[in-house]
């Protein structure tokens, strides 16, 4: 089933498109997003400080990198989907920046395992009210063919807070380990790893108060809360439309999470660099790369539906697949840090290209009513596959195959040989099916 709204109006809303507020909202939308991947990724700087100090393995990081955070977003998620779509989207945003930063920062003052990977479920829950909601206010901003810049650009708020969390997390860390503990109001005596999570978590609030001036976008008028029948019933009528790019998108961010979590682990073990010096080399490419992936796969899908190519999305989809298969498997075996930055510089671009073509698809196929539940369906995709996923299997694998630390890069190839691959035949596979081929 497809949403339709006239000229000029936003699919959903009796209201005329206002281009300069819906792109206000936007960059509120995108700097959110930024500041819960810098939340969510800090802790991949710190993988040999907390691994000393807590005495863990890189499979129990892992753990803590990613189905800590992953499993109960992804559950929470689908609950607070069906919130957003009965209730006001911008207040559930709210709320959940502030849970969300509130928690990063109480990590820091986390003094076991089980207290840290408490704390890091609450980020999870947090940034779990973020991406549905969002899909589903700026699918009720935006007309069709202006949807998919949109959400690349909100999109970009990933590939930003990927970044700023290595670049910002990497001047912190060097500060911070720089001054030694410091004593803070209530939370006591705090340095190293733990100071730095207290301040990341804290300069993350003021968006929060951004949040503030997002208007909540008008429901359509005749509209109908959907059943969790209904939504189950769609999604079986739309099963291969769906599927696929659930599937096959989801796949891509096995290799994504295992390269955010890992790469600064690798350049330190690898190539013998510092914190900091892995931190510049990563958020460098990280943010470029994907800022430009961001712009340019958003830009390139509306501009070919534009002229009438009723299938742009998912071709830009599939192309993206394809782009990030070999990237993936060689970086990890290059012989320097630069130039295995240079192949991660596709990854981050043909990744981030994918983002807005893959969530506007997901926007345009589905009903007003079910908006933000798909978009958390599509969420869970990429969050529970991806980040429970990606960091596990590199971890396992370098303890348990390869049974050394040093070799994380062998760790990061295998994954990519296995999910990248299969992957691109996925997301082949959703765009073959929307030309009506068998």
């Amino acid at each position: 089933m497809t949403t339709s709204s006239a000229p000029g109006v936003a699919p959903g809303n009796r209201t005329p498109f206002q281009p300069l507020y819906a792109w206000f909202v936007v960059g509120v939308l995108a700097l959110a997003n930024c500041v819960s991947f810098i939340d969510r990724l800090i802790l991949s700087l710190l993988v040999q400080p907390i691994k000393a100090d807590l005495g863990i393995s890189d499979t129990a990081f892992a753990l803590l990198a990613g189905a800590a955070f992953a499993i109960f977003y992804c559950g929470m998620g689908l609950v607070i989907a069906r919130w957003a779509d009965r209730y006001s989207r911008k207040w559930i945003i709210t709320s959940g920046i502030t849970l969300w930063c509130l928690m990063t920062s109480l990590a820091g003052t986390a003094r076991s395992y089980a207290q840290l990977f408490f704390y890091r479920v609450g980020v999870g829950v947090g940034e779990a009210t973020l991406s549905p909601s969002a899909y589903s206010m700026l699918a009720g901003y935006f007309p069709p063919q202006r949807l998919a810049l949109a959400i690349g650009i909100f999109s970009a708020g990933v590939t930003a807070g990927t970044g700023m969390a290595f670049l910002l997390g990497g001047a912190m860390i060097g500060w911070v380990f720089a001054q030694g503990p410091i004593t803070l109001p209530v939370l006591g005596e705090l340095g190293g790893w733990r100071l730095v999570m207290v301040l990341v978590g804290a300069i993350g609030l003021p968006v929060a108060v951004l949040m503030l001036f997002v208007k909540e976008p008008p429901r359509p008028a005749g509209f109908t809360r959907s059943s969790v029948a209904e939504v189950w019933a769609h999604f079986r009528q739309n099963l291969p439309r769906y599927g696929y790019v659930f599937a096959g998108y989801g796949t891509t961010s096995v290799t994504a999470f295992a390269v955010m979590t890992w790469t600064p682990a690798l350049y330190q073990r690898q190539y013998g660099a510092t914190i900091p010096e892995a931190a510049i080399v990563i958020g460098t490419v990280a943010l470029v790369g994907g800022l430009l992936g961001a712009f340019s796969g958003g830009w390139l899908s509306d501009h070919l539906e534009s002229r009438g190519d009723a299938h742009a999305k998912l071709r830009v989809l599939f192309g993206c697949g394809i782009g990030l298969v070999l990237p993936g498997i060689i970086a990890p075996l290059m012989p320097t840090m630069l130039s295995h930055a240079a192949l991660i510089f596709l990854m981050f671009f043909f990744g981030s290209a994918a983002t807005g073509p893959a969530g506007a698809y997901v926007q345009s196929i589905t009903p007003e009513a079910m908006r933000a539940q798909f978009g958390a369906m599509y969420q869970f995709s990429l969050v529970l596959v991806g980040a429970t996923l990606g960091p596990f299997l590199v971890g396992f694998t370098t303890d348990y195959v390869f049974a050394d630390e040093q070799k994380v890069g062998w760790s990061l190839s295998l994954t990519s040989l296995i999910a990248n691959p299969i992957a691109a035949w996925l997301l082949w596979r959703a765009f073959k099916g929307t030309r009506g081929q068998s």
